[in-house]
């Protein structure tokens, strides 16, 4: 496959990963200039009708997500048999080789990890995307460390084991749902299972079920218990080992309902340093098991009720004296914990709607709040809103945050421009595989132009180099070759120059020969009559003398 062009766009250059049904490539976008991700489906895949027509539905709902932290889907295409998909390339390593070299990571960075995937899947699920094989090896990180989740809606690549229930996948063994593995429909909280598995493999080095089949692993999600990750990492925060507890419970009902939800806790445990949410009680959870056999509940009678005892002055006042050295460290202590409850106990402060302010009234409205704008201000491109307006906030209006909490602001700055391409000359197919790929719309006009072969664009509107907003409408007019003219008067002329004149003007010859005197050699009638209108192509009669 390495040099092959695929759809006559699109070279693989090297293979960078394969896994049981896909082989990924580092490709090359000859039209757009750009390095590409390839994915081509293996032979055996492509017998599958209904799995052809699954992937090719999820592919393209896929590629309607938009997400800083989503691989972009680019297109998806089939030639000579060959299905593939061409995403955005990302040069960089994924999850899985960065915990096998770091052997497992802090607390603090597999929560920015979690958080990033977390927002991916908030994006997806609200878009009816479900993901169903999030594992470490589908999770990049570009060369600025940003992370990416890839096989959106796909599921079908990798390097993991990936199990089959009939025609249907399910997922990499290591971090499938209990109903994935039992073959049942996939849902969001499937994903966010599979999150909760990836969560404890950044966190502890090592995956909670392993085996020496896949079937054997897909069993113990099923049945068997989790170790808790705090066993394996004494130092591991409370707060982090209840939300990965939560997330991996074995009925859907008792795990997150929604990837916001999950969201919500990795930012408080972040944070706060202790969990939002109560300890599960599961049978998921390996030594969990409640004992209230300790707690004594005496049942009192009358043989039970306390005599009446005197106590002697002397007695009296060795318990004062007890009392009051108890009572003043008691008194210390409760002051201590008044002030440090003014620390510990924040408020809860929903964030403002500050849309459209200018930045300064924007800080102003968040101070008011008691919250504190960061002072490391984002810029982005929105065609709506005036430069230097605030388009977003993060966290965004609406989210209850802790007083004091840092908000980050995003500010216009103005449209983005895209500058138009030169397309005189190019093809209508080319002029609009060229425009989609600079999110630009395109109007076809088709008209005569006897200087430009037919199909090609001799025109647009705007021209080459205008810088215009994304999503904008370049107008393009089409060569339909010569028009309809007047067809001259062939009589008189000799069979050479009438000839040339017809192959000049694009007109079909039809000689005919007719015996005549004085004429030999020359036009004697021709049809159509002169002056008729006529397109190229046209077949025209001429009788010669002989």
């Amino acid at each position: 496959m390495i040099g092959k062009i695929l759809a006559e766009r699109y070279e693989l250059i090297e293979k960078v990963a394969e896994g049981g049904m896909a082989r990924v490539y580092r490709g090359r976008d000859l039209l757009l200039k750009r390095t590409v991700a390839v994915k081509v489906l293996k032979d055996q895949m492509t017998g599958d009708a209904g799995f052809i027509r699954r992937f090719e539905r999820e592919a393209q709902s896929a590629a309607a997500l938009s997400h800083p932290h989503i691989v972009n889907i680019y297109d998806v295409g089939e030639k000579e048999g060959t299905y593939f998909m061409v995403m955005e390339y990302v040069d960089g390593k994924n999850l899985k080789e960065y915990i096998r070299e770091k052997g497992r990571l802090s607390a603090h960075e597999a929560i920015r990890i979690a958080r990033q995937i977390a927002e991916a899947l908030a994006e997806a699920h609200k878009a009816g995307v479900v993901h169903r094989d999030i594992k470490p090896q589908n999770i990049l990180f570009s060369r600025e460390g940003k992370v990416k989740v890839t096989d959106f809606g796909i599921a079908i690549a990798g390097d993991g084991v990936t199990v089959t229930a009939g025609d249907q996948i399910i997922g990499s063994v290591q971090y499938i749902s209990p109903e994935q593995a039992r073959g049942d429909v996939a849902g969001k909280q499937s994903d966010l299972y599979s999150l909760g598995i990836v969560l404890y493999e950044m966190v502890t080095g090592k995956v909670p079920f392993d085996g020496e089949s896949p079937v054997a692993v897909a069993m113990k999600h099923i049945q068997e218990q989790i170790v808790p990750p705090r066993r394996l990492v004494e130092d591991l925060p409370n707060a982090l080992d209840q939300i990965i507890l939560k997330s991996v419970q074995k009925d859907s009902a008792e795990r997150y309902m929604t990837a916001e939800e999950f969201l919500e806790d990795l930012f408080y445990a972040e944070e706060k340093g202790e969990p939002r949410i109560n300890p599960s009680r599961s049978s998921n959870i390996v030594g969990d098991e409640e004992d209230d056999d300790h707690i004594l509940r005496p049942v009192r009678t009358i043989e039970d009720e306390p005599k009446r005892v005197v106590i002697p002055h002397r007695a009296r006042k060795i318990i004062l004296r007890l009392f009051l050295f108890l009572l003043i460290p008691a008194a210390l202590v409760g002051t201590g914990i008044f002030f440090l409850s003014s620390y510990v106990f924040v408020p809860d402060i929903e964030v403002p709607d500050v849309t459209d302010m200018s930045q300064s009234e924007a800080s102003a409205a968040l101070r008011e709040e008691g919250l504190m704008p960061n002072s490391d201000i984002s810029y982005i491109y929105h065609d709506e809103i005036a430069v230097g307006n605030v388009v977003r906030t993060d966290p965004p209006a609406g989210r209850i945050v802790k007083q004091d909490r840092a908000i980050d602001l995003f500010v216009s700055k103005g449209p983005e421009f895209i500058v138009t391409p030169d397309l005189i000359g190019r093809t209508e197919r080319e002029a609009q595989v060229l425009l989609q790929g600079l999110d630009l719309n395109m109007i076809i006009e088709r008209d005569f132009n006897e200087d430009v072969p037919e199909g090609e664009i001799y025109r647009q509107q705007p021209g080459e180099s205008f810088k215009i907003s994304p999503g904008d409408t370049v107008v393009v007019y089409v060569s339909q070759g010569r028009g309809p003219f007047l067809l001259a008067d062939l009589v008189g002329y000799s069979e050479q120059v009438a000839l040339e004149y017809l192959e000049e003007n694009e007109l079909r010859p039809v000689l005919r020969k007719r015996f005549t005197i004085g004429s030999a050699g020359h036009v004697i009638e021709q049809a159509p009559e002169p002056g008729t209108e006529v397109r190229p192509g046209q077949s025209i009669e001429i009788w010669v003398g002989e």
